[in-house]
């Protein structure tokens, strides 16, 4: 975590709040190492999952591959999400019963196969102390995969339709909110293992 993690997170807490001071709070940066949480005030159960820099590792070491991820959430399933990469300019967001966007224009996810030039993202963090597991080696020998360090541009790039599809082994709340929803609104499908 750096010091611009948590900066960037009182900042999006305390804009959110001049608008949604009763809404609840989750999100990455919370006192010694812990997640930060903050439950609704008001009867309404709203929250907003955030991670203020989604690609710590790359933003700390002077890589320009990082993001913000947004999401507002209402009984527990995200309604709204916003994901920038401020180093592109880019913002990809989406809303419930809408159609998700990049900078104003309209996005979908793509339906190619999964082949030898197909572009999959895979985590870099997988569970258990055996090595990689076979469809992960599957997947390196059969696809040209990716890992950008940051779950949230890993799934705007799916929901672009740059990317055939993200794999995901430990991600947290505030690393998919944004990405779920924008993504449903893309057309991308989303599942547990």
């Amino acid at each position: 975590v750096t010091q611009a993690d948590t900066l960037c997170q009182k900042i999006i807490l305390e804009r959110i709040r001049l608008d949604y001071p009763d809404h609840g709070f989750i999100a990455e940066e919370g006192e010694g190492g812990k997640l930060f949480k903050q439950p609704p005030r008001g009867s309404e159960p709203f929250w907003w999952a955030i991670d203020p820099i989604d690609g710590t590792n790359n933003f700390a070491h002077g890589m320009p591959i990082f993001t913000v991820s947004i999401a507002a959430m209402y009984e527990g399933r995200p309604v709204a999400g916003a994901i920038f990469e401020p180093a592109a300019d880019l913002m990809f967001t989406g809303v419930k019963d809408g159609e998700a966007q990049l900078n104003g224009r309209r996005i979908t996810a793509g339906d190619d196969d999964m082949d030898e030039f197909s572009s999959v993202a895979l985590d870099s963090h997988f569970p258990g102390d055996d090595g990689l597991p076979g469809w992960v080696c599957e997947i390196i020998q059969r696809t040209r995969y990716r890992n950008l360090g940051t779950t949230a541009l890993q799934l705007s790039y799916v929901e672009k339709g740059s990317l055939v599809a993200n794999i995901a082994c430990t991600p947290k709340l505030w690393d998919l909110a944004a990405g779920a929803i924008i993504g449903w609104c893309a057309g991308a499908v989303m599942t547990d293992w």
